[in-house]
């Protein structure tokens, strides 16, 4: 009876001494992360935090709050920013979706060459690309040269300085950040739900609209997520391709802070579009996972 009044606890002391030292590993294992990790947070908080630091300090005098927000050109360019980015992000998310639907169903060979012909737009610069743009869509370009030979049109049209231009050169260099990421989400199908919707009577379009595009929501959201914050900080595509009307609120912070020298209201301007934009994106994503959750539900 001793006996086994002594074997007992010494049983049941046993997982826990177990567990003691597996929290122990834990707490060492969590340790040793957030030592290597140090280097790496204050790099990034040198990097990040003080540049931010400045700008709020430097937003912080002469009230360029107010000033800024009370100047109608800047309101006119937080309108612009935003509508122009908006445009620009559907028309990217749509054609890279077609995009990366063709480079997912072609062959391997083919998707070598459309991978190469995704990536070009990678291999030039930003101000060389909207040049060239300009050269094309000018009165004189090859876009109307090309519209008036088919017969389309007996005129130039107008291409150039405005909206349309604008939007076309932001496609032209978001789209791969549409395509890689619709991409990756296409190529994670598994092949076999597509032949069974098939072997159960579902025609292309229902394919589509019941197993291809409800698998591919979160590369689409990734990538309207991406293209849009890059959109909204353009700021050489609208000086080229666009006209006064169609200047974005990076031009904005550029005018305060290069001709006004008010270093003040640029750094205001910049921290209100990093307001919006953050604001934005947390109702974007908490409508995401209220979706996500409705489904699952």
């Amino acid at each position: 009876m001793a006996g086994g009044k002594l074997i007992m606890p010494l049983a049941a002391a046993a997982p826990a001494q177990a567990c003691d030292t597996s929290r122990g590993r834990r707490f060492r294992v969590r340790g040793t992360w957030l030592l290597l990790l140090a280097p790496i947070a204050a790099f990034d908080a040198i990097l990040f935090l003080t540049p931010l630091g400045t700008l709020v300090s430097s937003s912080m005098q002469n009230q360029a709050y107010q000033r800024v927000l009370e100047d109608p050109l800047v309101i006119k360019s937080l309108i612009n920013t935003f509508e122009i980015s908006a445009v620009s992000t559907l028309v990217t998310i749509v054609s890279g979706y077609l995009l990366a639907w063709a480079i997912w169903r072609s062959s391997a060979l083919t998707r070598v060459v459309l991978f190469a012909l995704v990536l070009l737009p990678f291999w030039t610069g930003v101000l060389v690309k909207n040049f060239a743009w300009a050269v094309l869509l000018q009165d004189n370009g090859l876009v109307n040269d090309a519209l008036q030979g088919l017969g389309f049109t007996d005129h130039p049209l107008t291409l150039l300085h405005n909206r349309f231009a604008v939007v076309l050169g932001m496609v032209h260099y978001l789209l791969p950040y549409a395509v890689f990421p619709i991409f990756a989400a296409l190529a994670a199908i598994d092949n076999r739900l597509e032949l069974a919707a098939r072997s159960l009577g579902a025609g292309e379009l229902s394919v589509f609209r019941r197993v291809i595009l409800p698998l591919t929501v979160p590369g689409v959201s990734a990538a309207g997520l991406l293209v849009f914050i890059i959109s909204t900080g353009f700021f050489i595509t609208p000086v080229v391709l666009g006209g006064p009307g169609d200047q974005m609120i990076a031009n904005q912070i550029d005018f305060y802070a290069m001709e006004l020298t008010d270093f003040a209201g640029a750094s205001a301007l910049a921290l209100v579009l990093t307001a919006i934009v953050s604001v934005l994106v947390a109702v974007y994503q908490r409508i995401l996972r209220a979706g996500g959750a409705h489904e699952v539900g």
